[in-house]
């Protein structure tokens, strides 16, 4: 009898644990409406005054020196999935069009299983692939942003990498990395080397030795980060414009008043016709994007767990267990760091940062 008791009271104990126990989260699929609510973040965005600019303003009494802020903040600029099957994305409005269950591009390299092993577990079980996918943020540029903040230069909704694109280079067809890096043990990698490492930007492949499925997924994705920004040496890639520094016309000709054209970032221009109170003249902004790099590029989680912070990839040991995925897939965004002058009219003489 009081051996039946005992058992009763394991079961009954384990029971208790397994359902308090936390599980892995199973991803959700998200639509484009719900990707741009969950991109808000004042953690993330980081918007501070980080130096001054000098202008010289001209009119008919003469030249003068007018400073105004430097700021500087981010944008999520873009939105990368990554995935261990082939079309499984999270997001599939980011890839409408492109890549779907049904295309033979899909079916000819699909791969993997919900686990992100696949066939790779006769090679090592460390041994994982994912498919990731690189897209233009729908809320890179924030509404109601005004004049005091940075315009992003990313395209919204556009593909600029999508991994089954590039399959032979992904997939380690061929091996387009051959810079000193790709060949360097202990160079750029994502985390502290040799103390603890999620593993390295090179070779820039889908493939990564990796227990850890989340750590893995972080790794591809910022190796795709690292094509798309740096350099795309081998890949197929839809690139941003070269350099860091930018040209940005920034106004809207049909704003009706003063307020409204400043807040575009455009100039308000007085008519000298008494029936015409004035228009709005669009003005050419400086600004400057950061550069990619592993240890400064800031993640924000999207799925399986919605998280209104920024995290730099390797950055802790350890994840939380609701940040795991248990279909492998995720979703993040990507915020680009921006410095930009705020515009007062003239030519800009210098900028300098604090």
């Amino acid at each position: 009898m009081a051996f039946l008791i005992v058992v009763r009271l394991v079961i009954s104990a384990a029971c208790f644990l397994l359902s308090v126990w936390p599980s892995d989260s199973r991803t959700e699929i998200l639509s484009t409406q719900e990707v741009i609510a969950r991109s808000y973040s004042a953690e993330c965005l980081a918007w501070k005054v980080s130096g001054i600019c000098i202008w010289l303003k001209c009119s008919i009494f003469g030249c003068r020196i007018v400073t105004t802020p430097k700021i500087s903040h981010r944008l999520p600029d873009f939105v990368v999935a990554a995935y261990p099957l082939t079309a499984d994305s999270p997001w599939p409005a980011g890839t409408a069009g492109l890549i779907d269950d049904s295309s033979a591009l899909a079916r000819r390299f699909s791969g993997g299983t919900r686990s992100g092993l696949g066939t790779a577990r006769l090679l090592s079980d460390a041994l994982q692939f994912n498919e990731v996918d690189v897209i233009g943020g729908p809320a890179a540029n924030l509404p109601g942003s005004g004049r005091f903040l940075c315009r992003s230069t990313a395209r919204p909704m556009f593909p600029y990498y999508v991994s089954l694109l590039d399959a032979l280079a992904w997939r380690g067809a061929k091996v387009p990395d051959n810079q000193v890096e790709a060949l360097t043990p202990g160079v750029r990698e994502i985390g502290q080397w040799p103390a603890f490492t999620w593993g390295s930007v090179y070779p820039r492949v889908g493939f990564v030795v990796q227990a850890h499925a989340g750590k893995a997924a972080a790794v591809v994705s910022q190796r795709a980060i690292d094509i798309v920004l740096g350099d795309s040496q081998g890949h197929s890639v839809n690139r941003l414009a070269t350099g860091t520094q930018f040209a940005v016309t920034r106004g809207d000709p049909n704003a009706p008043e003063r307020d409204a054209c400043k807040q575009s970032g455009g100039r308000w221009e007085e008519l000298p016709r008494l029936n015409e109170a004035g228009r709005c003249v669009q003005q050419t902004w400086q600004q400057w994007r950061s550069a990619a790099h592993e240890k400064t590029d800031r993640w924000q989680m999207l799925t399986p767990h919605h998280s209104r912070q920024c995290t730099t990839f390797g950055s802790q040991r350890d994840w939380t267990h609701g940040d795991i995925a248990a279909d492998g897939r995720y979703l993040w965004n990507y915020w680009t760091e921006y410095k930009c002058c705020v515009k007062t009219g003239g030519i800009l003489l210098k900028e300098v940062d604090f």
